[in-house]
């Protein structure tokens, strides 16, 4: 049994290369259709929150330059002083990957006081390569370690308002 092997020219159906094109053409829609889906969306993935004092942010570079030395932490304060009520934020991007402008809305009910009191932070302009936060309600907006965060929701904005990212506490979630 031998195959006899074509020697002559390849003949060309007419129908082939328009079906080729429109089966290009369909593979690259789908694949820019399920582009944005590649990318995965920006998360907190976890919160804790602790009273920390002006000590607990004493570092040894402070003692020679009389400046706060904040290493590679970003830390985000509603008021110059150190000590008050800080939620720690973790999120699963860099800070760099966020938009520009961003910044993050605060939400909290206070043990003294029911009602839920709203702070805005700015992020910095200068993004890094961490994902941790250190979000600080200090100075006389939260000024007692005895005050306690009942219930709160964090909200991560671009500058439109545009919400990216939130996370909340089991109790924000309840109503009264």
């Amino acid at each position: 049994m031998s195959r006899k092997r074509r020697t002559g020219p390849k003949r060309s159906n007419p129908f082939l290369s328009p079906v080729k094109r429109v089966r290009k053409l369909l593979a690259a829609s789908v694949l820019l259709a399920l582009l944005p889906s590649l990318y995965s969306e920006t998360k907190i993935s976890s919160i804790s929150e602790a009273y920390w004092t002006e000590n607990n942010f004493l570092r040894i570079p402070e003692y020679f330059t009389g400046k706060e030395y904040f290493g590679k932490q970003v830390v985000l304060r509603t008021d110059k002083d150190r000590a008050g009520l800080y939620f720690v934020l973790e999120l699963n991007h860099p800070l760099a990957n966020l938009p520009e402008n961003s910044s993050v809305l605060i939400r909290v009910i206070r043990s003294d006081h029911p009602e839920a009191k709203l702070y805005k932070l700015e992020l910095p302009r200068k993004t890094t390569e961490r994902s941790e936060i250190l979000l600080g309600i200090t100075g006389s907006d939260w000024n007692s370690p005895k005050i306690k965060p009942v219930a709160w929701r964090i909200e991560l904005q671009d500058q439109n308002g545009k919400l990216l990212a939130a996370k909340q506490s089991f109790l924000w979630g309840h109503g009264k």
